[in-house]
């Protein structure tokens, strides 16, 4: 019976040990743009690869993100949200808080929306206003 029960408590500690296997679970993660898309009244451009771009999203585990375009960078505060769906799984949103509505790339003032499509790519970017949807890969 102590066999079964010291097995058993190596077990539990074992798996308890185990460290996340989602990467978005891991602080700090780095973001890099992978391309973008055009849908909408215009027509869709399909996706537009991007190999050489500055574009990048850090996010920290205090909860603040540091967004570079270019020579550009820009601080804020982010807020990420797990949902958990019966079918289909999880659902991972970012919304992205900035003091000064510099470098946004959204159809609101001062945020950005976010979410972590099937494919694993985060994707944000004005597509409900016409505008481009940016997709980014973590970098790791």
């Amino acid at each position: 019976m102590r066999r079964y029960i010291f097995i058993l408590v190596i077990t539990v500690i074992a798996f308890a040990c185990q460290g996340s296997q989602d990467p978005t679970d891991e602080f700090p993660q780095t973001w890099k743009i992978a391309g973008w898309q055009i849908m909408g009244d215009a027509g869709d451009s399909g996706f537009q690869s991007v190999t050489d771009s500055s574009y990048t999203y850090l996010f920290k585990k205090d909860g603040s993100f540091l967004k570079t375009v270019g020579n550009e960078s820009t601080i804020g505060s982010f807020e990420k949200e797990e949902l958990i769906y019966e079918v289909g799984g999880k659902k991972t949103n970012y919304k992205l808080f900035f003091p000064e509505n510099k470098l946004v790339n959204s159809c609101s003032t001062n945020l950005e929306y976010m979410t972590i499509n099937e494919n694993g790519m985060l994707v944000g970017g004005s597509a409900p206003c016409d505008g481009p949807a940016i997709y980014l890969t973590l970098v790791e």
